[in-house]
């Protein structure tokens, strides 16, 4: 059975299996990047040891932070010109992912959440601005509601509804996750189907153009470094929280991305986020989808830029920081 949390696209509506799951893939204009990491390591207060990158640098911080089933490798297309261009950026690996280690435990959100808030310390970053990317949204959210605003200037969004359950008032979570039943079939399939649940995942990271078999191949390597039973059970309490309650409080500049062709996620639930939260701008990448950072690349990497070096040199004294309306334009950065 393939997983049905990909069988939907932004708008609630079904999905041709036929362009989701192709033999062929079409010809896509994003080959892998071939980048040199320097892979360094810190231990958490729980002695789990995690994996991340820093570029190093004084310049303004932005911190990365994958999905579901990632690692920082995600944003290969993403850390050379953001750091060329003078940002500090740092990646990270969650624990259970990538190359940090698989305790077997920690399997909340929460407990991720701090891990990234012990990366900051760790590496005294100050005025950082934090980017999350699907359950990354998830990640920042609940940083947030622990720590305010601690070491942060700003916080982008990518591609993840304010609450993936659907319930009584809210049809706007993501149409194949949106209840426990889906989850435990999800959990199946990563028991039993994973590297067919691998390939799906790929596929339904991309937007209009499907990835190429390259990479295809490289997104499966990459998700089968994950401990799956982890990773299901985490599923399991991301999928069950619900940020609406939370995101009106969030006193500090938000930029929020959006796939227009994402197969992952209801597009209002999405752009909720942005309508809600008192200082957000949302942005729409039209023929893109939940991986709209890896598939258009140059737009993502110039809207990033923009933002970071925008908060980070805001001196003012409003406490919901620089004004993003003031950012409008980045629409049109192309």
């Amino acid at each position: 059975m393939l997983p049905a949390l990909l069988l939907r696209n932004a708008r609630g509506n079904p999905a041709p299996l036929a362009r989701l799951f192709s033999s062929s893939p079409s010809p896509s204009s994003s080959p892998v990047p071939c980048v040199n990491h320097n892979d360094q390591f810190f231990r958490t207060n729980d002695g789990v040891q995690l994996r991340f990158t820093d570029s190093g640098g004084d310049g303004p911080p932005l911190v990365l932070l994958h999905g579901w089933t990632a690692n920082g490798r995600w944003f290969d297309k993403n850390t050379p010109f953001l750091s060329e261009n003078g940002l500090r950026v740092v990646t990270l690996d969650y624990r259970g992912m990538g190359d940090s280690e698989k305790p077997g435990h920690g399997t909340r959100v929460s407990r991720i959440s701090k891990d990234v808030k012990e990366l900051l310390d760790y590496l005294a970053l100050q005025k950082a601005t934090l980017i999350g990317t699907s359950m990354g949204f998830t990640v920042i959210s609940l940083y947030y509601e622990m720590f305010q605003k601690h070491r942060l200037a700003g916080v982008g969004f990518v591609d993840q509804t304010a609450a993936q359950f659907m319930k009584p008032g809210w049809e706007y979570g993501s149409p194949g996750n949106c209840a426990r039943e889906m989850v435990i079939d999800l959990q199946a399939e990563l028991k039993y189907n994973p590297s067919n649940f691998a390939r799906a995942v790929a596929t339904g990271g991309f937007g209009v153009t499907p990835p190429t078999e390259e990479e295809y191949k490289w997104f499966s390597r990459e998700f089968m470094k994950c401990d799956l039973e982890f990773c299901g059970r985490l599923m399991e309490d991301h999928a069950n929280l619900d940020m609406r309650d939370l995101i009106p409080h969030m006193k500090l500049p938000v930029l929020n991305f959006l796939g227009g062709s994402t197969k992952c996620h209801n597009f209002d639930g999405m752009a909720y986020i942005g309508e809600h939260a008192p200082n957000a701008l949302n942005v729409t990448y039209d023929s893109f989808g939940h991986w709209l950072y890896w598939e258009d690349a140059d737009r993502f990497n110039k809207h990033v830029l923009e933002f970071v070096n925008y908060v980070h040199k805001y001196d003012g004294d409003d406490e919901l920081g620089p004004p993003m309306e003031q950012l409008g334009y980045l629409q049109d950065i192309v």
